[in-house]
């Protein structure tokens, strides 16, 4: 994908980005995991500011972007972790659509808060598609790895949209999250358990989109029998531990099976939640039935489905407004002819 043609052209991009989108479905047996977006909810964010369907591809970033250049007509949007923007060096509004003409240089810096911020395009990116996704998973090699040089192909993009925003969403505080026993939780003692609903639970900085380790306040974990199992599938938001009794939340490009044994599996429904606690950031777990983790999705899979309906026209600040006197920022003015003063 060289630089020629219309689409969004990497002049420079942290190694961490990748393209990803809702992931693969259905090839577990085959030995392919989903792999997918981080935050699901950001991924819907995008788009509903740009009225994408719900398959688009968006460029994930981890703590750090890029920098860009459009060649042609765009209309992109951030979402997620808000970083640092800016558009020609002038500072923009994270969580909002906006338009890039031909020649236009985008910049994503540093991440203010969270882990994973996306860059969207209308129609999402037109990489290739592999296994029914454009999803890239590096350890597979499945997918697209974006790098500096390539133009990444887009559809053709409207002259003019309407600007959307959203307001910041609440899963960024989210402290708590919600656990069920997991399939091999029977090897682990009944205080050990318990310690691990108690515990003040931190973020180690060895993580990645295959897994997130995490230390408990009171130190590790402890079976009553062998660590090592006989291997099987594993899911997404399963708490392997380890021989050394550290514990592993298994994310979006984890294996497809394993044999370490799985004290508990974190909550559908709060893995985006999880994914934007940084390196260093405390929460607890809170055991929930089977019951209300699928009740919990429900809802979740709800609130992203509501997503586009919250979606507001921007309202542009003036002092943002390079072009400012081709805006009629004043209508219904008379030259006083019409005004009846008797």
């Amino acid at each position: 994908m060289s630089a020629q043609g219309s689409g969004l052209e990497i002049l420079s991009i942290a190694p961490t980005a990748t393209i990803q989108d809702r992931g693969r479905v259905g090839l577990l047996r085959y030995g392919v995991t989903s792999s997918g977006a981080m935050d699901d909810h950001a991924l819907a964010e995008g788009q509903a500011l740009l009225g994408n369907g719900r398959d688009d591809a968006a460029l994930e970033f981890a703590g750090a972007g890029g920098r860009f250049r459009a060649h042609g007509t765009l209309w992109l949007a951030c979402s997620g972790a808000e970083m640092a923007l800016r558009v020609n060096g002038t500072p923009q509004r994270w969580r909002q659509s906006f338009r890039l003409d031909g020649g236009d240089i985008v910049e994503i810096g540093a991440v203010h808060e969270g882990v994973y911020g996306y860059l969207h395009v209308k129609g999402g990116f037109q990489t290739e598609m592999v296994l029914g996704s454009r999803s890239t998973h590096q350890r597979a090699g499945l997918g697209h790895r974006p790098a500096a040089g390539q133009l990444l192909p887009v559809l053709p993009q409207p002259a003019d949209m309407t600007p959307l925003g959203l307001p910041r969403s609440d899963h960024f505080d989210r402290r708590e999250l919600r656990l069920l026993w997991g399939p091999q939780s029977d090897v682990f003692p009944r205080a050990e358990r318990a310690r691990l609903l108690t515990a003040e639970i931190t973020v180690s900085p060895r993580r990645d989109r295959m897994g997130m380790r995490i230390e408990l306040d009171s130190g590790p974990i402890h079976a009553e029998r062998g660590l090592t199992i006989a291997s099987d599938a594993i899911n997404p938001g399963d708490i392997q531990v380890a021989g050394d009794g550290t514990p592993t939340v298994l994310l979006a490009d984890r294996g497809s099976s394993g044999g370490y044994a799985r004290i508990a599996t974190l909550a559908s429904a709060d893995m985006a939640a999880l994914a934007q606690i940084p390196a260093g950031g405390v929460f607890r777990f809170r055991l929930v039935s089977r019951d209300q983790a699928v009740e919990a999705l429900a809802r979740h899979r709800r609130a992203l489905d509501s997503l586009a309906s919250k979606a507001t026209p921007v309202t542009r600040d003036p002092r943002d407004m390079d072009d400012l006197l081709s805006y009629n920022l004043i209508s219904g003015v008379t030259d006083g002819d019409d005004l009846d003063l008797d």
